[in-house]
């Protein structure tokens, strides 16, 4: 599938380029509830090779996240990026067309199901077309249409709840384990074989307390989590909710001393549709055994 979309832009070519080539800049105008992006550590800011993290309001309670690598340009007048978790890939063109304005394309290009075709164009469309919008009304200065995130197709679908646990035991005192409990991100991913990974802070969040946001993103396989801690005593207990998870998914992990060292329970509460939630209980007991494991490595 391969979707054009353009339009004529009141500015000059080399403001728009500012704009299609910064990709902070060029975030603003990629979504309406966009909140923060952020060049993954370790990859060339600016240049082909740059891997960005993009976070946007999903809804009240989710965040969704992109992971997008820039794998060409020419300077003043292209830039192509790949998402690394879908494929999908898409390229702004820039146009001269005088002084003061120019023509702006945008170009997705992806691989969808041939019955399903019809409907990724169309959304694909609507999706360039408010992207254009919103870079029209950010060169004029003017506020972008509101818009608000689509609602979820599983809103219309009966939710159930569900919960996972494991429990073990660790050879060391719970002072000693509690470190490692609340290392949300990169030493986990680690010990779980995911990868080179880098955690990321978000900004206003306060760290080490409730209420802290951290950015996971790991590169093998590709993807990026984005976890709230949502309540801590601290030395004893955590829990984490995973903003980006397409449902609620809390993690929990619980200490108490023992005669061998530290009993750990590491506990998963989540939402999943009634008719799979023995599927999703399944696939949350490994998640937590998995957890456990690296606790008792």
């Amino acid at each position: 599938m391969v979707v054009d979309r353009r339009a004529l832009i009141s500015a000059p070519a080399s403001e728009v380029w500012e704009l299609v080539s910064d990709a902070a800049l060029f975030a603003r105008t990629a979504a309406a509830e966009h909140l923060w992006t952020f060049v993954v550590p370790g990859t060339p800011a600016g240049f082909v090779g740059e891997r960005r993290v993009t976070l946007a309001r999903a809804d009240d309670d989710r965040i969704s996240a992109t992971l997008v690598e820039r794998v060409d340009m020419e300077a003043g007048r292209s830039v192509v990026s790949r998402n690394l978790t879908n494929g999908i890939e898409m390229t702004s063109i820039i146009e001269p067309l005088g002084p003061s304005s120019c023509e702006l394309t945008y170009r997705v290009r992806a691989t969808v199901p041939k019955d399903e075709l019809e409907a990724h164009v169309s959304l694909a469309s609507a999706s360039l077309d408010a992207r254009l919008e919103r870079m029209s009304a950010h060169v004029a200065g003017v506020p972008a249409r509101s818009e608000h995130p689509a609602r979820r197709d599983h809103d219309h679908v009966q939710q159930a709840a569900g919960r996972a646990v494991a429990v073990g035991t660790v050879a060391a005192p719970p002072a000693e384990v509690w470190p490692a409990v609340r290392t949300t991100g990169v030493d986990l991913l680690d010990a779980t074989g995911q990868g080179a990974a880098s955690v990321v802070a978000l900004p206003d969040t306060p760290v080490g307390e409730v209420g802290e946001q951290i950015c996971i993103v790991a590169s093998d396989p590709p993807f990026v989590q984005v976890l709230e801690v949502v309540a801590q005593d601290v030395g004893r207990s955590v829990t984490v909710r995973y903003l980006t998870a397409p449902t609620r998914v809390d993690r929990t992990v619980t200490l108490a001393p023992s005669s061998a060292g530290t009993d750990v329970t590491v506990s998963i509460d989540f939402v999943a549709p009634a008719a799979e939630i023995h599927e999703h209980e399944a696939r949350m007991r490994v998640v937590a055994e998995t957890f456990l494991r690296c606790f008792q490595s």
